[in-house]
């Protein structure tokens, strides 16, 4: 494989070239030219990039576009697709063809406004139901795009950019439609095909023998590849911060690919100690962060608004790691680097990224002679600024661009010496490490260390000291903590240590005051120190302390009033530790705290967090002794699955987190008894949770996608939430108008109330507009043992379709998006149902095949736009229906279809519907009868247009009925015919003199007329048709 990447300039040169920092800042722009004679002119172009990786397609494909450009142009139409994109549209099974065609399609626009919102729709649906939606049909949508495709590039010229074809397709034609494809073929109009995959194979299996592929690279050809991605890479990292300009990112990616390529310098065969490790410890992405941090390579970006401050860590890119991560976002995407990684020991090896490859060939660092680093050569030292020395052979990297220090070296990097190392020796010395008093980056990693020198003290601008995997470091200092007090005086001041790892060492103690050197200490790692048994008191002196990971160690008692005087701490971790004493962790109100992780603490009870208003991410395992866990007045994003289902835990709340936008519904088997959840940001509905219900308030009904059928099924058998109160409001004031319905409902109490006294005269009326009819047969709307309220929703409110399955009582008010309650669920077990104000509401059910069996009782009020009650449907009824009330509904034309089945209906109450005609309308069936067995009363007020019950002459049994109030309804001309059975007293009915003398009857018999009683007003109440009828004095 060595062979296959030789190189024609000789690699001196290319070393000289690497130390100018024009080279490194403009060579990339001789890219396209020097690589041109390396892409093939073909109409189709396949690249694989450069080794068994695929390395540098990105950057390949982009000069190859800009040469084909060039060199063919113009060219109408250039449309680049990623069908690494393409292949995580979510909920799809779509083959590549398709992928592509719509992919082709969104470039050329296409895509109109109906699969943005389907394709939104489907994201979401996605994203909150934990990557478990449905698929959404693209049948119809491909049917359309493809012609379309088709006919926008007949008569064009074209250049199809493609990315990582991860699948095969079928061979392309140059003179035909390409099978599966609807591209018109290459050679009608010249145009080309330029194709990226990411592996060999699917090239092999999708080229036609017409097709060329760009291979063959050189040593040369890398470099010159390595140059470009850099600077794409600096676009991409602008283009994502979107802060400062591409010159100052550029100069930024290359000092960190630098510094990258010093820890990826491959040992020389036989280096090392074995007693370190098997195999070399990988290079994570943290760890390169913080050797960049430590060297001044990254900075926290700040907004350029005054409001943000050093306290706004939170800010999008206000942390060195959101810095760092899209600076190896772009590294991995131009292949100049991919984490984790290890050193290259091999050619092939070597081509898995651009740092790999010059470290490999060690075209970046230079080697230093032993003496230089060994023989006290201090003044050849002095001009070296990152050492990396790997068994007995050294290397460093000397450039006056690469630092603003002066005077010595920067970076030591020493992992995996072995104890017969020269150096390494010359390290354990007691004054080599004062020479080096620029040093700020120190990596002693996985080396037989015993203990810091006492030169150490002397490194006064160290900010990075890692020590992991020193397997014989038992204690950081060997020497008197007096020595370095009096290193102190010397120079007047403390360490300047920012970041300290003593992960996977054998440290098992530290002296009392070893924290009190370094106050400035933001990150201390003791991951996997298994021998270590406590923690010195001078940790409580780390008041800088941003991140602190205690994982695997002995330590048996933690003093958690520490970390609530570290506040600037962002991130904690205990985890695995032998910690018996720790019952309690309370840290309430901690303020910058933003991640936190407990995991095999196997006493703890109680943990409180409540009012971390940073908090983002908690990590909660093992920990089955947890009986109380508070989470409220926290930004946390989601709540890991595991969490509600601990075994122990019989209290959980998450009151007050608006941030939390998803919740584990699906993976739930229990829940504890004491479960609050409210979005709202005061979270004060929930103050008084009860063990008996769930309460649970929500701003974004989404939040609900993942409660999925299997979860309604365990609500339903009873083995999960079963009693809950939901409400979904996007207004927290939500409450309010609810009180001020509770208020309404006692006013009018108390005005019944006072005209107890003339009961016997108005309490059939209508008095100063309060209705007067008695309601005592009809029960008020009750909140049942699993019941949601939703109320002033912002957006429609998907996601609630299973929920609402295992409701049994809702409430809907003010909403403005639903059109009919069905559209929500089929509500399998609804018994309650009370709708106000939801002014595009027009049908409330139009399929009552599942509800018709529980529904009991149903109150409508204030639906501007509602026609019916009950839309057109099968002749499915209401079973269960007891009590009906509709009220205030102006466009209502009818209740229900004739025909529908109501044997349990009690009450009926109609009031102030200006256009209703007819209550039970025309459908396409009509019976001769209508049986209403259970009906008792039905009152009928302010109804002008109201003609007839039902429209025909059908009759009605109602044996049980005893009274009917009219009032205002003077269109009514006719009641209907009664089937009563022998002995049954006549139905009293109640309204204007007025309106009863005009009534029709059937002449043929007296049965219809003698089938009502009427109790009428005295004469003196009904001179006018509408009187308001106050009181009556005796």
């Amino acid at each position: 494989m060595l062979a296959s990447f030789s190189f024609k300039i000789p690699l001196n040169q290319w070393r000289q070239h690497l130390q100018d920092i024009n080279f490194w800042l403009n060579g990339y722009i001789n890219s396209p030219a020097y690589l041109e004679e390396k892409l093939v002119k073909y109409f189709v172009q396949w690249n694989v990039g450069v080794g068994p990786a695929a390395c540098f397609t990105r950057a390949i494909s982009s000069i190859s576009r800009d040469v084909i450009i060039r060199k063919h142009g113009p060219i109408d139409h250039v449309i680049e697709v990623d069908m690494k994109q393409a292949a995580v549209v979510p909920g799809t099974r779509l083959s590549i063809n398709d992928k592509l065609h719509i992919k082709v399609a969104e470039q050329l626009g296409l895509l109109g406004q109906d699969f943005d919102r389907i394709k939104e729709k489907n994201d979401e649906q996605w994203y909150y139901a934990y990557n478990d939606a449905t698929d959404f049909s693209m049948s119809l949508l491909k049917s359309s795009i493809e012609p379309q495709i088709t006919q926008k590039l007949l008569t064009k010229t074209y250049l199809l950019v493609v990315e990582n074809l991860d699948e095969p397709i079928k061979p392309i034609k140059f003179e035909d439609f390409t099978e599966g494809l609807c591209l018109p073929p290459l050679m009608w109009k010249c145009s080309f095909w330029l194709v990226s995959t990411t592996s060999q194979d699917v090239c092999d299996r999708s080229k036609s023998d017409y097709s060329g592929v760009i291979e063959s690279f050189t040593g040369d050809d890398i470099l010159m590849l390595t140059l470009y991605s850099l600077h794409q890479a600096a676009k991409y990292i602008m283009s994502v911060i979107g802060n400062k300009d591409e010159q100052y990112w550029h100069h930024v990616a290359i000092q960190c690919f630098h510094s990258a390529t010093m820890l990826l310098i491959p040992p020389a065969h036989g280096d090392g100690d074995q007693q370190s490790s098997d195999a070399p410890a990988a290079i994570t992405s943290d760890e390169l962060i913080r050797q960049w941090a430590a060297q001044g390579l990254i900075t926290v970006v700040r907004e350029r608004t005054e409001e943000v401050t050093s306290a706004s860590y939170h800010g999008k890119y206000s942390d060195i790691y959101q810095v760092g991560s899209v600076i190896l976002e772009a590294f991995q995407e131009y292949s100049l680097l991919q984490v984790p990684c290890f050193p290259a020991t091999k050619a092939d090896e070597a081509t898995k990224s651009a740092a790999h490859f010059l470290a490999y060939h060690s075209l970046i660092a230079e080697c230093c002679a032993a003496d230089e680093l060994c023989e006290g050569n201090y003044s050849g030292l002095e001009r070296m600024q990152w050492i990396s020395h790997v068994g007995e052979q050294g290397w460093h990297v000397s450039r006056e661009w690469l630092s603003q220090e002066a005077g010595g070296p920067t970076m030591l990097i020493m992992r995996y010496c072995s104890q017969q190392s020269r150096f390494f020796k010359k390290l354990e010395s007691d004054h080599f490490l004062a020479t080096l008093h620029c040093l700020r980056a120190l990596d002693l990693s996985y080396t037989p260390l015993q203990s810091l020198p006492p030169s150490f003290c002397y490194l006064q601008k160290l900010q990075l000291l890692s020590l992991r995997g020193c397997y014989n470091l038992t204690s950081p200092f060997s020497f008197p903590i007096a020595e370095i007090i009096l290193c102190h005086n010397n120079s007047n001041r403390m360490f300047n240590l920012l970041y300290l790892d003593l992960s996977y060492s054998n440290i098992y103690t530290f002296q009392c005051d070893f924290f009190h050197s370094m106050p400035n200490l933001k990150e201390l790692l003791l991951v996997r120190c298994s021998n270590l048994e406590e923690l010195p008191p001078s940790i409580a002196v780390l008041s800088s302390l941003t991140t602190l990971e205690i994982i695997g160690t002995q330590i048996k008692s933690f003093r958690i009033e520490i970390v609530e005087e570290m506040r600037k701490l962002r991130s904690l971790k205990l985890i695995d530790n032998n910690l018996l004493g720790l019952t309690e962790i309370k840290l309430d109100g901690h303020g910058t705290l933003n991640s936190f992780s407990l995991i095999g603490t196997l006493h703890i009870k109680r943990l409180s967090l409540h009012g971390c208003s940073k908090l983002e991410s908690v990590d909660i395992k093992e920990v089955d002794a947890l009986e109380e866990l508070d989470l409220s007045a926290t930004a946390i994003k989601e709540l890991p699955d595991n969490i509600p289902n601990l075994p122990q835990l019989r209290r959980l709340l998450l009151r007050g987190v608006p941030s939390l936008r998803r919740f584990p519904w699906h993976k739930l088997q229990r829940l504890p008894d004491v479960f609050c959840l409210d979005q709202c940001p005061d979270g004060t509905v929930n103050h008084h949770c009860s063990p008996q219900v769930a309460q649970v308030r929500i701003c974004d009904s989404r939040l609900f996608y993942s409660f999925n059928k299997s979860t309604r099924d365990l609500v339903q058998d009873g083995g999960l939430f079963k009693s809950f109160y939901v409400q979904v409001t996007s207004s927290c004031k939500a409450t309010t108008r609810k009180i001020q319905d509770e208020e309404e409902m006692v006013k009018t109490s108390k005005l019944h109330a006072s005209l107890a006294a003339y009961a016997d005269v108005n309490r059939r009326y209508l008095t100063d507009g309060v209705l007067m009819v008695s309601m005592d047969d009809v029960p008020p709307f009750r909140d049942t043992e699993r019941h949601v309220e939703i109320s002033e929703v912002e957006r429609y409110p998907h996601g609630l379709k299973y929920l609402l399955e295992a409701t049994k009582s809702i409430s809907m008010a003010d909403d403005t998006h639903v059109s009919c309650l069905n559209d929500l669920s089929h509500l399998n077990v609804l018994e309650e149902c009370k709708l106000q104000r939801c002014h595009r509401m027009v049908h409330v059910f139009n399929n009552v095949y599942y509800l018709g069996r529980s529904l009991k009782n149903a109150h409508v009020s204030h639906l501007k736009s509602l026609t019916h009650f009950k839309g057109v449907d099968y002749a499915y009824g209401f079973l269960a229906l007891k009590h009906l009330r509709l009220e205030h509904c102006p466009r209502l034309e009818g209740v229900m279809p004739r025909g529908s089945v109501l044997p349990s209906l009690v009450t009926l109450d109609i009031l102030f519907c200006y256009n209703l005609k007819v209550i039970f309308y025309y459908s396409r069936q009509r019976p001769s009868s209508f049986e209403l067995p259970c009906l008792r009363r039905i009152h009928l007020q302010e109804l002008p247009l109201l003609k007839h019950l039902y429209d025909d002459d059908a009759v009605l049994a109602a044996p049980a009925w005893e009274e009917l109030h009219v009032r205002g309804c003077w269109s009514l001309r006719r009641l209907p015919h009664l089937d009563r059975r022998q002995g049954k007293k006549a139905v009293a009915v109640s309204g204007e003199r007025a309106w009863w003398t005009k009534l029709r009857w059937d002449g043929r018999d007296d049965s219809h007329r003698g089938s009502y009683e009427p109790r009428l007003p005295r004469a003196s109440a009904s001179i006018r048709k509408r009187v308001v009828i106050k009181t009556y004095l005796r």
